[in-house]
């Protein structure tokens, strides 16, 4: 059986679940920074925790490293990354080189400093395909760890946007940058990939997993549940409404859409699914369901070969804005071999 992880996020001011035991929990070092003795206000089966450069870096703040380095180890994670620099859009190549020099030498402290050997992801962070093999390179030498997390994996255009670097939003280039990234790591390191931030809906999630990643994470169910928005199998996320929501985006519910709920074994709706136009909390119980399913769903027709998860996307991504990048994706993997996936080597 393939193994591919999925990540959920998870807050302490409000956990969705207090019992995760079977679970694996993302969560975050910066969520903890304020609190004087860190502690997890539920149990989850595995922690991964994030150093929270992310947050900081968007907020403009500058955290005490020795201050995540105790939350790490208070914390005692199965998997953590030593505290990284994402890059900012707008950023020119000398400063986006800068960061990734603190970066390194971030992970080597870690590694000879911390208690959290064996814990430990080296984070990976690159401007162009030479800086990415180069990076690369550095990692296998130097990360001890059979994991690294790809982070700011940009292109030469990243130099001139502006605006929010957040969610990874599917486009061409993104496409093209980690397909590089997953390709460059299959084909000279041993080690798995752990995408962060690709697991927000079902449609996002199978990009990943068809271009070779072990791992990701995702927040996004929860934030999509606070907005009034459900996650359906094999799609994306559908409007179902919510008072307090500043905002909402999206689809709105459909016939079709509301008979898939009577199909839906999550713990909201097989109670009762009306739950899901009241409550945020039971929205997101409902797509923590939807993503795990969809996620199992996977390893299954992983296990049955290329040619019957093809099949399967070809299903879902019709149907959808993002079938323009999934015939892309084919097109690279057939005429620039997408290789070394969860699928084996060429």
């Amino acid at each position: 059986m393939s193994e591919i992880l999925l990540w959920m996020g998870e807050q302490p001011s409000a956990p969705i679940k207090v019992n995760r035991q079977s679970d694996l929990v993302m969560d975050s070092a910066f969520n903890y920074y304020q609190t004087e003795k860190p502690k997890l206000p539920y149990s989850p089966g595995e922690l991964f925790l994030d150093n929270g450069a992310f947050t900081a870096s968007m907020q403009n703040l500058d955290l005490d490293l020795q201050r995540i380095i105790d939350i790490q180890e208070k914390l005692d994670p199965s998997k953590t990354i030593p505290f990284d620099y994402p890059f900012k859009n707008g950023m020119s190549n000398v400063q986006m080189e800068k960061r990734w020099n603190d970066t390194k030498n971030n992970i080597k402290y870690w590694q000879t400093s911390t208690t959290l050997n064996g814990q430990l992801i080296p984070a990976l962070h690159s401007w162009n395909k030479t800086s990415l093999k180069k990076n690369l390179k550095w990692i296998q030498k130097h990360g001890d760890s059979d994991y690294l997390a790809v982070g700011s994996i940009v292109g030469p255009e990243f130099s001139k946007q502006n605006g929010f670097f957040g969610d990874r939003q599917p486009n061409k280039n993104m496409i093209n940058m980690l397909s590089t990234a997953v390709n460059s790591v299959k084909e000279n390191t041993d080690m798995k990939v752990h995408l962060m931030g690709l697991g927000s809906s079902p449609l996002t999630l199978h990009f990943g997993y068809y271009l070779g990643i072990e791992s990701t994470d995702s927040s996004g169910y929860r934030r999509k549940a606070a907005y009034g928005q459900i996650v359906l199998p094999g799609t994306g996320e559908r409007y179902v409404g919510n008072k307090t929501a500043k905002f909402a985006g999206g689809v709105t519910m459909k016939t079709d859409d509301i008979k898939k709920l009577d199909n839906c074994h999550c713990p909201i709706c097989k109670v009762n699914p009306d739950q899901l136009w009241d409550d945020w909390k039971a929205r997101a119980i409902h797509n923590d369901y939807v993503m795990k399913k969809e996620k199992q769903l996977a390893e299954s027709l992983i296990d049955e070969g290329r040619e019957q998860y093809e099949k399967y996307l070809e299903t879902i991504y019709k149907k959808s804005s993002f079938d323009y990048l999934w015939q892309y994706i084919k097109m690279k993997k057939k005429y620039n071999g997408i290789s070394g996936t969860l699928f084996g080597k060429k």
